[in-house]
C-alpha cells in the first residue's frame, strides 16, 4: 500500500489539529475509524497470504516480522482501550509506535514508499484524534511490511513478483528458458539473479546451466534436458540507494 494514502490524512490532520470545533474533530475521527477498518481488511489479506507463503516456502519466513505483527496487535489493543477509557500515557504510546516504525523500516530495507518516519506529537487538544491517526499509520506500515515479505518489492504503482512467465524454446545446442519480467526489465543495473534450486519431477537435481541477461529479464541455457516437469526457485537481487532488495520467484515448466 503506497504511503501516499496517508498524505491526505496528514494534511487534513494538521488542519483539524489546529481547530477546536468539536463537530469537525468528530468528523475527522469518524473518517479515520472508517479508513482503519478498510486498511485492516487489507492487512488481514496480506497477512494470510504471507503465512500461506511461508508454509509452502519456510525459507522466506521473516522472524522479525512475525514478532512485530504481534507487537502491532498489542499496541492497537492498548490504543483502543485508551480511546475507550480516556486513561493513557500518550507519550509512551507514541514512543512504542515509533519503535515499531523503526523496526518495520528495517524489514522493508528502508524503501521510501514502504517506510514511515517517526511520529511527532502535534499541538492539539484532541488526543483521540492523535490515537486514531496512529492506528492508521501502524496498520498501513504493517501492510507494507507484509507486501514486501510477499515478494512485492517494486516501488512502481503496480506491484508484481520477479518473474511473470517462463518461455521454453529448443535451440541447436539444447533448451533455452526465457524468464520475462516487467519488474526485472525496469532494473537495468546492479541486478543479480540467483538460482537456488532446480527440481525434476519433484526431486532436486543438479543441472548445469548458463545464465544470461536479456532485455526482458534473463535466459537460462541448458545443453539438454530430459522430458518431464521442472521447477525453478530463485531470487532477483538488486542494489539501489536504499540497499539490497530481493524478490523471489518460483516457476514450473514442462519439457516434452
Amino acid at each position: 500500500m503506497k504511503n501516499q494514502f496517508l498524505i491526505y490524512f496528514t494534511v487534513i490532520f494538521t488542519l483539524f489539529a489546529c481547530n477546536k470545533q468539536q463537530d469537525e474533530l468528530n468528523e475527522m475521527n469518524s473518517f479515520l475509524k472508517t479508513n482503519y477498518e478498510f486498511s485492516n481488511r487489507i492487512l488481514k489479506s496480506n497477512r494470510a497470504n504471507y503465512y500461506t507463503l511461508i508454509q509452502e516456502k519456510p525459507s522466506l519466513k521473516i522472524e522479525e516480522l512475525n514478532q512485530l505483527d504481534s507487537q502491532v496487535d498489542i499496541l492497537i489493543f492498548k490504543i483502543d482501550n485508551a480511546i475507550l477509557n480516556k486513561d493513557y500515557d500518550l507519550e509512551k504510546i507514541i514512543a512504542e509506535s515509533n519503535q515499531i516504525f523503526r523496526e518495520l523500516k528495517k524489514i522493508v530495507k528502508y524503501i521510501e514508499d514502504y517506510s514511515f518516519q517517526e511520529f511527532e506529537q502535534p499541538k492539539t487538544n484532541s488526543n483521540e484524534l492523535v490515537l486514531n491517526y496512529l492506528k492508521n499509520r501502524l496498520v498501513i506500515a504493517t501492510i507494507n511490511a507484509f507486501e514486501y515479505a510477499n515478494g512485492f518489492t517494486s516501488t512502481e504503482p503496480t506491484y508484481e513478483r520477479a518473474v511473470d512467465s517462463v518461455i521454453t524454446n529448443k535451440t541447436e545446442n539444447g533448451i533455452k528458458l526465457t524468464l520475462t519480467s516487467k519488474f526485472g526489465q525496469s532494473i537495468t543495473e546492479n541486478r543479480h539473479i540467483v538460482i537456488n534450486s532446480i527440481k525434476f519431477n519433484g526431486q532436486e537435481k543438479k543441472i548445469y546451466f548458463k545464465l544470461k541477461d536479456n532485455y526482458s529479464f534473463a535466459d537460462i541455457e541448458f545443453d539438454s534436458l530430459q522430458s518431464g516437469t521442472y521447477k525453478i526457485d530463485g531470487v532477483l537481487k538488486f542494489y539501489g540507494r536504499y540497499g539490497e532488495v530481493e524478490s523471489w520467484f518460483e516457476r514450473e515448466f514442462k519439457v516434452e
